[in-house]
């Protein structure tokens, strides 16, 4: 699975943190394996040997052993042209440059840990909370299951994603519906079902996208899955675009 949203709390964020903070030194990465089913598990571990491909895993779906399993990592991948040669697509895992190391280290600045310090079976594009060791052997011991582990953890604030788009979550469980907000030192239009404009909106000064089609449009930052996708773009004096930086502490 490749949902975020899937993990334990806090996991989800420092992602969000880490995503951003690389972004700052340039370095533009994804999510992608998170939360891993038996199934899909016992798939992984039979790479290499009963089936095609080179061993990845050493862990079984059925002993709960990797770490996916407890929704307490994800793997990450590049959306960069590292090699020059205007793709990004043959990119993801080109870790030429080192990038996966500079990411590695912003990741452990934030409390995170890296696979890629594994003696065993080095994981580059892995990254975990470290808070019960680098195997889930005491999670096994404590929980049993993942399924008991998850039942443990309480909603966090921050960014939930669905099927339709993102809402933030607050301490308390609510979330801004139909109003601004300033989040991380940027301005975000949640509409009134509560979730992050993208594209072009209005604004009447009280409803998002009026039914009588009045109000001031404004650019909320497309890029899908960016590290400040929904942020609103404002014109320069000079009259050129760009996000919205704003020295406001947050507003939600």
């Amino acid at each position: 699975m490749r949902d975020i949203t899937l993990c334990h709390p806090r996991l989800q964020q420092l992602a969000a943190k880490w995503i951003q903070a690389c972004a700052a030194q340039g370095i533009i990465v994804g999510i992608g394996e998170t939360l891993r089913t038996v199934e899909e598990q016992e798939a992984l571990y039979a790479q290499g040997r009963t089936k095609p491909g080179q061993i990845v895993t050493n862990a079984r779906g059925t002993s709960y052993r990797s770490q996916h399993q407890w929704g307490i990592a994800f793997d990450f991948f590049l959306l960069m042209d590292v090699d020059g040669d205007g793709k990004t697509s043959d990119d993801s895992y080109n870790d030429s440059t080192g990038l996966f190391g500079r990411a590695a280290v912003i990741a452990k600045s934030l409390g995170l840990a890296w696979g890629g310090d594994w003696s065993s079976l080095e994981d580059k594009p892995h990254l975990y909370l470290p808070d019960w060791g680098s195997t889930p052997t005491q999670l096994i011991q404590t929980y049993g299951t993942p399924e008991a582990f998850m039942r443990t953890w309480a909603p966090a604030a921050g960014w939930v994603r669905t099927g339709i788009g993102y809402w933030y979550r607050r301490t308390d469980g609510s979330y801004p519906a139909n109003q601004w907000c300033v989040i991380n030192h940027h301005w975000y239009l949640f509409n009134p079902d509560g979730y992050m404009c993208t594209g072009w909106h209005r604004w009447d000064g009280h409803v998002c996208d009026p039914d009588d089609g009045t109000g001031d449009w404004y650019f909320l930052d497309n890029t899908l899955n960016g590290p400040l996708e929904g942020a609103c773009w404002h014109t320069r004096d000079n009259g050129a675009q760009e996000i919205w930086e704003v020295d406001l502490a947050d507003q939600i």
